[in-house]
This record gives C-alpha cells, structure tokens and sequence, in this order.
C-alpha cells in the first residue's frame, strides 16, 4: 500500500496491550472518579481526561476553543496512573506525541451521530477501545458519497483514524451497551511505516439515512 490520503484507519504496527488490565483499571479506578459529560454533535457522552493543560480531569473533555492558546494536553491527571500510565508511556516509546487524552464513554445508544469534520487538514487521532459491542462502527464518507465503516474490537490494539475527512462515530445496539474509548490528540501526524495494512472495510450504498434514525 503506498502513502495516500485514501487511508482512513489503521493499527498501530507492533502494539499490543494488556486489554484486560486496562479494563479493570478503567472500572476499578477511573469509573470511581468524577466524570464530565459533553454532549458532541447530538450525541452524549460523559468522559474522564487522562492528559490536560492544567491536570485537571475536567479540562480537554469539551472541544477546546481554536481561539485558545496553543497549550498541548500533556499534564497527567489522577486517571493517568497504574496500568493506564504504562499505556501512555508505550504509546510514547513508539514515537508519538499524544496529547488531551482522555477516555470517553458514549452514552447515546441506537443513534448516528451527524457526520462532521473537526480540521480542514491531515490531521489523525489515536483510539484505543476499551469496551465496545459489535455494533458500533467508526465511519467516514467518500467523495462520491458512500459510507466506509470499520468496527474497532477491544483486543488491545491502537487505532489512528482521519479526522479532518467527514466522520462519525455510532453505537447501533438497541439494547443497554457501553462503547469506551481512550482517545487522543497527536502533535504530529503518524509516520507512514507506523501504519499497518487496513483490511477491507464495510462500504454502504452512496445513500444515507435521513436524520439520526437508525434504520
């Protein structure tokens, strides 16, 4: 595969954790702190920061203002240790530079979130899930209007996905489900050779619903 801007999503290449360590951290340890909610292009979520600007595990959580000083969310918070600290340094060691990290849970169930795009150029965020169900999908839209749609297990890899290419992210279970995500900012795109041959997605039809009712 050469380097092109059709690549929408990919691995991490020769990074595995410890899912099952970063589960029980995030129930054990991270559910038991205060959480933030943010509601993002109709779609709720509540969330805990891992990294900010002031070490805080509120701040990050909402979209932060391009109008603000560029000040990276490097600063660990009280989420960031144990198990969860080892992943962020192995995600260092691989040559990244995460920033705003933060685990997210979507709380919006049987809903599609609007697609939308959050930077006008090449710009990648990394996502490691933590606990998902097999119906939830990332997904973009092409240039010709159909839907490329990928399903991200929870079985310890890392995932970089585009960001400033039409998204979405949804959770299609009619049924009482968790989607949980640790996911960051990179201060530099990925190097090509970082990424790892993405197998064949889900393509839809050109067309889409209508709204944000599930079909």
């Amino acid at each position: 595969m050469e380097h092109s801007s059709d690549v929408m999503f990919a691995r991490l290449v020769d990074f595995r954790i410890d899912i099952e360590a970063l589960q029980v951290h995030f129930l054990e340890q991270v559910k038991k702190l205060p959480s933030t909610p943010y509601r993002d292009n109709r779609v709720d979520y509540i969330g805990w920061s891992v990294t900010s600007r002031d070490g805080t595990l509120e701040d990050g959580i909402r979209r932060v203002a391009s109008a603000s000083p560029k000040v990276r969310g490097v600063t660990p918070t009280n989420a960031c240790s144990g198990y969860l600290a080892e992943v962020m340094d192995e995600l260092r060691s691989h040559g990244l530079k995460p920033y705003r990290a933060r685990i997210m849970q979507l709380e919006s169930e049987g809903v599609e979130m609007p697609l939308h795009t959050d930077s006008s150029k090449e710009t990648w965020r990394l996502h490691i899930p933590i606990i998902t169900n097999a119906n939830c999908f990332f997904e973009w839209q092409r240039e010709d209007g159909s839907i490329e749609s990928v399903h991200m297990p929870a079985d310890g890899s890392a995932w970089l996905v585009r960001v400033d290419v039409n998204h979405r992210a949804v959770n299609r279970s009619r049924e009482a489900s968790n989607r949980v995500h640790l996911l960051m900012g990179l201060d530099t795109n990925p190097a090509f050779g970082m990424l790892t041959e993405p197998w064949l997605p889900v393509v839809k039809e050109n067309s889409l619903p209508e709204g944000n009712a599930v079909p």
